[in-house]
């Protein structure tokens, strides 16, 4: 026990240290969390939560966290940030312990718990104050108190955790609705596992049942709220263009995913000699790996990312947070070399996995745990959770990687148990190694985004030092959007029911540049006349103020952001 504690708190410092090792200050928000930061200062200030019009999530339990963190700290985007930080360590903690409960030995169960934790996904949305953290935190917790049930002995304990895991379900659900799928499936798989106490399957029904009870008047509440917006989901006739858009999905989400767990793949590649034992089922895994590929490649445009987080521009797309063009941070002999190691280690995990298939099972050594049990308790919910992003994105075209979080331990862990039993009793060397380096890479892509944040504040700090209004200053989605908020309390979204009449259609607005950036209609606070831009842009002017220039860790090292000015005759 004194090993676990202190692999989970290694596990919990590393994940601490990678988030302060980015250097997250930045006096503006990242990505979508702004308009949270907003909510968590209003709260702060008046107690109650004020939507935005911006994201579709309610968001309850992570405002009121940031707001005990305002109020002990003050306001800043900074403190609000930290806020995270706790909730991103306390996921290493329930990740080592859930992968503990699995049946890993303490070095796989570190190596799963890192995987995740220190991945180049989980690392940028832990130094932000985005809800993808929070709610998958919760989502942990509400698993590993179903799994602390299943352990108990005694029915007044696993009555107690169920009640736990209904509580934290409830909780993550009032964050990001999805995680709402965790306590409906893992009460009556609880229930079914311990049925012979006689108490617990009435408890669990209990539970379930107010459970349900409790997210239906969140909804209700939810939808009522002004500037909210509610997820608003058609039927979808099936088709041959859906069931394409189908297959679309399940391809992004089988490279994506790979490219993510590829130092846990790594293991399969040291233990090549056994695929070779079969060099049926590795040729046929190359072809089937190189088919994946090829299709993915050729269905979403030849890039290998779903993008969002991880891009080939880093943190978000070019044209995404600000006007443009950023430097490829993973040219494309990068992403040659991660297709090809995509290839060749799943073409060998598919050898080796089938090839063993007919081979005994030894026992788990050194664990506590069951890996079929954790497969009770944890794929329910993340199948469900899958087929809810797949429903999401057939319905409105949205997905992003962040999307994959709750679903990388249901493969990360069930793959190590089988490294732990099949191929070596630890990790190689190799693939701490790649762990490592995906470790670094993440911290660095971090630093670069918040990096040119920073240069974008202060560039637009000095256009306002000559006088010129905020709301004549364009830097991009979080500045813009923080600058409508101030204005007018909520965003120009489409979407908005509540009040009626709330959205405000931009037609015949003139911009200074054509195509004009996709955020102004949102934003029709702002006049831009003044641009702060990654790049100089075609019919702008540069301003009498240099450029502003910052360092990134990732090549190229010394980058600039451009302060330009719409000509006169637009104005």
């Amino acid at each position: 026990m004194l090993r676990d504690r202190l692999y989970s708190i290694t596990a919990a410092l590393l994940v601490a240290a990678s988030v302060l090792g980015a250097l997250p200050v930045l006096e503006m928000g990242i990505n979508d969390d702004w308009s949270y930061t907003y909510m968590a200062r209003e709260f702060a200030t008046s107690g109650r939560l004020t939507y935005t019009g911006w994201a579709a999530a309610m968001l309850g339990p992570q405002i009121w966290w940031a707001a005990l963190f305002i109020k002990l700290f003050g306001f800043s985007f900074t403190v609000v940030r930290l806020s995270t930080l706790p909730l991103a360590a306390g996921c290493a903690v329930l990740l080592y312990r859930l992968a503990r409960f699995a049946g890993l030995n303490p070095l796989f169960a570190l190596f799963a718990t890192l995987s995740v934790t220190l991945s180049p996904l989980f690392v940028p949305l832990a130094a932000s104050f985005m809800n993808d953290i929070p709610g998958f935190f919760l989502w942990l917790a509400c698993i590993y108190a179903g799994a602390r049930a299943v352990q108990a002995s005694r029915p007044l304990g696993v009555c107690g955790w169920m009640a736990a895991a209904a509580a934290a379900g409830v909780a993550g659900g009032a964050v990001r609705q999805a995680v709402w799928i965790a306590p409906l499936l893992l009460l009556p798989v609880v229930a079914w596992l311990r049925r012979t106490l006689r108490p617990v399957v009435p408890v669990a029904a209990v539970l379930w049942c107010a459970s349900a009870l409790a997210m239906a008047e969140c909804i209700h509440w939810y939808q009522a709220q002004p500037y909210a917006l509610p997820s608003q989901y058609e039927g979808l006739s099936p088709s041959f263009e859906l069931a394409g858009d189908a297959l679309d999905l399940s391809l992004q989400t089988v490279i994506n995913t790979a490219l993510l767990i590829l130092p846990v793949l790594l293991i399969f590649f040291c233990a090549w000699r056994k695929a070779l034992r079969a060099p049926f089922l590795l040729a046929a895994g190359l072809l089937l790996a190189g088919a994946v590929l090829a299709a993915s490649l050729w269905w979403f445009e030849n890039d290998l990312f779903m993008g969002n987080v991880i891009t080939a521009t880093g943190f978000l797309g070019p044209g995404v947070e600000a006007l443009g063009l950023k430097p490829a941070v993973l040219p494309a002999p990068a992403r040659i070399w991660l297709a090809a190691a995509f290839v060749c280690c799943s073409a060998i995990a598919f050898a080796v996995l089938l090839g063993d298939l007919r081979r005994p099972t030894k026992p788990a050594s050194g664990s506590f745990g069951s890996p079929s049990l954790f497969a009770w308790l944890y794929l329910p919910p993340a199948i469900l959770y899958f087929l809810a992003i797949l429903y999401r994105y057939l319905h409105d075209g949205m997905l992003f990687d962040r999307y994959l979080i709750p679903l990388l331990p249901a493969l990360v862990i069930p793959l190590l148990w089988y490294c732990q039993q099949r191929i070596r009793p630890a990790p190689p060397t190799l693939a701490w190694a790649a762990l490592g380096l995906f470790a670094c890479y993440g911290i660095a892509a971090t630093h670069d985004y918040l990096a040119a944040g920073r240069a974008r504040v202060r560039a637009a700090s000095d256009l306002i030092a000559t006088g010129v209004p905020r709301s004549h200053i364009t830097a991009g989605l979080e500045y813009d959007g923080w600058t409508e908020l101030e204005h007018s309390g909520h965003v120009n979204d489409e979407g908005i029911r509540t009040p009626p009449g709330a959205y405000h259609p931009q037609r015949g607005r003139r911009y200074a540049i054509s195509p004009p950036y996709w955020f102004w209609d949102e934003t029709p606070s702002v006049e831009p006349l003044y641009f702060v831009v990654y790049s100089r842009q075609p019919g702008l002017r540069d301003t009498a103020l240099p450029p502003v220039r910052y360092t990134a860790w990732l090549p190229p090292f010394h980058r600039r952001v451009f302060l330009q000015m719409a000509p006169a005759e637009s104005r």
